[in-house]
């Protein structure tokens, strides 16, 4: 086999992975597999500008109707700071629900964030190990939680809240 032959073949089956890894994303992305005790939370994030302040928003609805929204400045740094920033504020707010979350679904806009929690890429995102470990103790306090990626039209109300919070913060300078 030539090499140009053995290179294309070698494409061919990196895009084949690729297919086969996004349907299997976009399968789990239809899934809804809250029960009638899920509580379900929205994050996002905002840098203005990228690197700058930082807002973060995140909504968490309980099976009650419970509803708890953060939305706070978070210092200075990237969006992904920022993603980061406001899954560990929504984390920690479901902590202190009692009696605490039996199953948790999360969703974030953040490919970058929810692929490093994930460990869906080989190398983890540089700069952000100390966000993730922090992430991961939090997510391993919880007995059922899953963790999914949302177009960014669909993580509305967590966007608003985030842009709430930079609005705040840029009014107050």
């Amino acid at each position: 086999m030539t090499p140009e032959a053995v290179a294309r073949n070698e494409r061919k089956k990196r895009k084949e992975a690729r297919m086969q890894a996004r349907r299997a994303q976009l399968a789990l992305s239809r899934q809804d597999h809250g029960g009638p005790l899920a509580w379900r939370g929205w994050f996002d994030g905002s840098a203005h500008p990228n690197p700058g302040k930082l807002g973060i928003g995140a909504l968490l609805l309980g099976p009650n109707g419970e509803r708890i929204e953060v939305s706070e400045a978070a210092g200075y740094g990237s969006s992904s700071d920022a993603e980061y920033a406001a899954l560990t504020a929504m984390l920690q707010a479901a902590l202190g629900v009692r009696p605490p979350p039996v199953q948790l679904l999360l969703y974030g806009d953040s490919q970058v964030v929810i692929n490093d929690v994930l460990g869906t890429t080989p190398v983890g995102a540089k700069g952000l190990e100390t966000q993730r470990a922090t992430v991961v103790a939090l997510l391993e306090q919880f007995t059922d939680v899953s963790l999914r990626w949302i177009p960014r039209h669909r993580n509305g109300e967590a966007d608003r809240l985030s842009q709430l919070a930079i609005a705040g913060w840029v009014e107050k300078d």
